[in-house]
């Protein structure tokens, strides 16, 4: 809820900088509105935009459940609108305006006023009919066996809508041969683009897939499949952008098949379209994209071994992978609402996370969570659960879940910090400190280690010994997380230890700034290398780069009374690059400063 929000969280979900744009957004009023209704938290913020964005945060029984903004913003983590309305229910929350949740709103109202409401947002937004239909007919719950029957019973051909495959040729062509102006050393940067360009007209594919019109689908699919296989082999694929396609292509085949009502003898047919595809790319290194298809279309859904499987009566030890049909037909049910049929199949394949997950999304909850803890074996599949239960509002399941998840199997970073917060938000201290403390250790940073600091309380100093005893030992490629710990800690001997082994000249650069005081020595060593190894080579483009090396280092001098040295170095500079006359003058500028 509202009151689990602290400036911790916020911090554990938006960047450096937004979380800084937020709080200036915050303190200068950009937050225009803001208002809630039950667990449902809307804002209206200004931006650079005339209109303000629009901000909706989900809430439930363990804290932000989901946060979403109408600007563009794509980099990561919250935006800084939803930071200043964070920021606004955290410092000011007499200025939420609560309004009344709207399920008790339209209990006031008769079926008939209902009725003229929903007509009059028709009428300002003419494609609302097409949402309220297609709720009207799915409706919000899992059908009966006796349902599933009649909907089998009515899916004959789909409805075919307009398919002009010409023009899918076309757009496919033109983003293979969109490179053709350019020398193959310039083309070859721009392959990835071109693959994103024939995924934007697979997309048109999968629009008729999920709708239902599987054969509209199928049409697509034969003219992307087509020209690309045509196509495909005149690029570079050294990065390996073009054969990957094949899988995509491959998993929107199986559903396309699936999902159409096909005759025996046009599957027989689709088989040979397929295997003719199949072997002209297989002597380009793509060996199964098209397997899965082919075997979508060899069964259908008539296959006595998929028929027994649909009725629980059999299992295959199947694995799962990308383009699997057992996957495609797990899809194709779920989008039916063949849900019995779905667990069974679920479980005869050994897709446990899936079964798990829809016996949630159904309210099976006890089912759901006994199967759980008995059948899940790794944390990712654990998350999965706890997340559907959690979409129940089934926060103390979701929370078992999670707790037992961190005792299984593979990466647990993800599924701890999702249980922190779930736990701290539902009061769960003594979970959420624990978790918090397994997401530290798996990807320490400093987002992270605050929030051990602000779940331990009066605990801290020992948690705070023990986080930094083990970031001491840690050593990796990617040190950015643990240094702006230790620099948070002041801890410069630990920051030093880490830069020496494996980093990056900008976080060297950081740890040298924040160690001019405390190691002037360390610095004046370490600036000196990486400015000298720029001047020794001549990289004339870096000169500036190597000037600010310098001036850390002058710094340095400074800190520990030695000046006068300084000076003496940048003669010296001075006299062995006289020739470079793009970097005297910088190494001038620093000797008169």
């Amino acid at each position: 809820m509202v009151e689990s929000i602290s400036e911790a969280v916020i911090r554990q979900y938006a960047t450096d900088e937004s979380f800084r744009r937020g709080e200036e957004y915050y303190r200068n009023g950009a937050v225009v509105s803001a208002w809630r209704r039950g667990d449902l938290l809307q804002a209206a913020v200004e931006g650079s935009e005339p209109e303000p964005y629009l901000i909706r945060i989900t809430l439930d029984g363990g804290g932000v459940a989901g946060a979403f903004c109408s600007c563009p913003y794509d980099w990561g983590g919250w935006c800084k609108h939803i930071v200043a309305t964070l920021l606004l229910c955290l410092r000011q929350p007499e200025q939420i305006d609560e309004r009344r949740p709207l399920a008790a709103v339209l209990a006031d109202l008769d079926r008939e006023q209902i009725q003229t409401i929903l007509l009059h947002l028709v009428e300002r937004d003419p494609f609302l009919a097409e949402v309220i239909e297609r709720e009207a007919a799915s409706g919000k719950t899992a059908p009966t066996r006796e349902a599933e029957g009649r909907h089998r019973e009515k899916s004959g051909p789909e409805r075919r809508a307009g398919v002009d495959t010409r023009d899918v040729r076309r757009q496919v062509r033109d983003a293979l041969h969109g490179l053709d102006y350019m020398r193959a050393s310039e083309a070859y940067w721009y392959v990835g683009g071109v693959v994103g360009d024939v995924d934007s007209v697979l997309e048109q594919a999968w629009a008729f897939v999920r709708t239902g019109d599987g054969r509209s689908a199928l049409a697509v699919l034969e003219a992307i499949t087509d020209e690309y296989v045509r196509g495909w082999t005149d690029l570079d694929d050294s990065e390996g952008e073009l054969s990957d396609f094949f899988g995509r292509l491959g998993a929107a085949w199986s559903e396309a098949l699936l999902t159409a009502d096909l005759t025996r003898e046009e599957r027989e047919s689709w088989v040979e379209r397929l295997e003719d595809w199949a072997n002209e790319v297989e002597d380009y290194g793509v060996d199964d994209a098209f397997d899965g298809p082919i075997t979508a279309a060899r069964e259908g859904w008539d296959d006595p071994a998929v028929r027994a499987m649909l009725r629980g009566e059999a299992t295959t030890d199947d694995e799962c992978a990308e383009g699997d049909p057992a996957d495609a037909r797990l899809n194709v049910l779920e989008r039916q609402g063949r849900f019995e049929e779905l667990l069974n199949l679920a479980r005869a394949t050994g897709r446990d996370q899936r079964y798990a997950t829809m016996l949630a999304r159904l309210g099976r909850t006890r089912e759901a969570v006994r199967f759980g803890l008995e059948q899940l074996t790794t944390a990712e599949d654990a998350l999965a659960l706890a997340r559907a239960l959690r979409e129940r509002d089934q926060i103390e399941d979701a929370a078992r879940i999670g707790e037992h998840g961190l005792t299984l199997e593979g990466p647990k970073g993800s599924l701890a910090e999702w249980l922190r917060d779930l736990a701290a938000g539902a009061g769960m201290r003594e979970l959420a400190l624990r978790a918090a403390v397994i997401a530290f250790q798996e990807s320490p940073n400093l987002p992270s280690y605050l929030r051990v600091e602000e779940l331990a309380g009066a605990d801290w100093l020992g948690y705070r010994a023990r986080l930094l005893d083990r970031l001491r030992t840690i050593r990796t490629y990617y040190p950015a997380g643990p240094l702006e710990v230790l620099l948070h800690e002041k801890d410069i001997d630990g920051a030093i230890a880490v830069v020496e082994e494996s980093a990056s000249p900008d976080l060297i650069e950081q740890v040298a700034v924040a160690a001019i005081e405390a190691r002037p020595e360390w610095v004046i060593r370490t600036c000196r290398r990486e400015a000298e190894a720029i001047m020794d080579a001549g990289k004339s483009q870096y000169y500036d780069r190597a000037a600010q090396w310098l001036a850390h280092a002058a710094s340095a001098y400074r800190a520990d009374g030695r000046t006068g040295e300084f000076q003496g170095y940048l003669s010296e500079l001075i006299a062995r690059h006289a020739r470079k006359y793009r970097l005297v003058p910088l190494l001038q500028k620093l000797k008169a400063a």
